[in-house]
């Protein structure tokens, strides 16, 4: 990645923002493949995107689909291109759901030993749509904040990128040819970007988007992944009725982690919309999956299944537990108050040697 401190201060919640907008992990400067399908910048910026998370829920017709990036750039502007199976809504998101969705989830400490000292030593290592080109139909636009969302189809992935050229931002030829399958299977795209007038807004408080689409599967985007010159991390939460696992050809070639499964009581959270979430399914089942060379790696979308059972499964994380009096390591707590015992048994023991024998009263004589 380059650019200066100014290009890593705030592009993360912008960059996450658009990226949100279709569920992604992008690598490559200038610009990024991801998951969702492609972060755009100007020729001469560096735009990356190291982790990111998404939220799944289907209902058998619609799919709707919550993304949250951690991105880094250093580019003025910022657009995606985010492939679905059919045209999409795009709305704003709350970014409490996935910081509710990721302490539900953390692994739960589980104490496997205990410490009664303290360790010693010196520290521990530790848009406007007139004038597309032809092959591609702005079907809808919408302004939400400082994002302009553009809803299209495309028959030419060619034309995808005269539409993005037209706005200012290059597709590089990696990205125009992972476009190419969707394009083919008849998906259509969300491209989103932060409007003109908002360049200097990149303070780091975007949120992520909603993208919500009619949908016959439950399908996470993640060819264009396969472009990506850097690793790829992603995290998938689905909200279900039943624990769901993958079954795409990705995940057959190397398992995906499981970072969480069981049901979450929509009352126990504090966002409505992840509540919203909850109560049309509450069964979350939450994979990782770490892909260091993903132009061999991902070869699929993630596909999703319900699986033969609804076992719950929460991480655990050994932890050595402090054992403690008061504020104090209980070790040295005991120890001292041993040598204080035995300081005073020996005090003691040393006067009662010392003092003298009791004088005894003299026998009266007898009569």
């Amino acid at each position: 990645m380059g650019g200066g401190t100014g290009a890593r201060r705030a592009v993360r919640a912008a960059a996450a923002t658009l990226a949100l907008a279709g569920g992604a992990v992008v690598a490559a400067p200038p610009a990024g493949a991801c998951a969702c399908g492609g972060l755009v910048d100007g020729p001469a910026y560096d735009t990356s995107v190291s982790q990111e998370a998404a939220v799944l829920q289907w209902d058998g017709t619609t799919e709707t689909m919550l993304i949250e990036l951690d991105a880094l750039s250093n580019a003025p502007e910022v657009g995606l291109i985010l492939p679905t199976p059919a045209p999409a809504e795009v709305a704003l998101a709350d970014p409490q759901v996935f910081r509710e969705l990721d302490d539900l989830t953390q692994p739960r400490a589980v104490a496997t030993d205990h410490r009664w000292w303290p360790e010693l030593g010196f520290g521990t290592a530790g848009s406007d749509g007139a004038g597309a080109p032809a092959g591609v139909a702005v079907l809808d636009e919408v302004r939400l904040g400082p994002l302009d969302v553009t809803t299209l189809g495309a028959t030419d992935p060619a034309a995808l990128g005269a539409w993005l050229t037209e706005r200012g931002f290059q597709l590089p030829e990696e990205i125009q040819t992972a476009l190419a399958p969707y394009v083919a299977e008849g998906w259509s795209f969300v491209a989103a970007r932060l409007a003109p007038e908002e360049a200097t807004a990149f303070d780091g408080t975007l949120q992520p988007l909603r993208v919500t689409f009619p949908s016959g599967s439950l399908v996470y985007p993640m060819r264009m992944s396969a472009v990506a010159d850097e690793t790829q991390s992603t995290r998938t939460y689905v909200l279900a009725d039943h624990r769901v696992d993958r079954v795409d050809a990705t995940a057959e070639a190397q398992e995906p982690t499981v970072r969480f499964a069981g049901r979450v009581d929509p009352g126990s959270v504090s966002s409505d919309e992840l509540a919203a979430l909850l109560a049309s399914g509450s069964f979350v089942t939450s994979h990782e999956q770490v892909f260091t060379e993903p132009g061999t790696q991902i070869v699929s979308d993630f596909t999703f299944s319900p699986a033969a059972a609804d076992v719950a499964y929460t991480p655990t994380v050994a932890v050595v537990a402090d054992k403690r009096i008061g504020p104090f390591f209980a070790g040295p707590v005991l120890a001292f108050a041993g040598v204080l015992a035995l300081a005073v048994l020996v005090i003691w023991s040393g006067r009662r040697r010392r003092a003298p024998a009791p004088a005894l009263a003299p026998r009266p004589a007898r009569a």
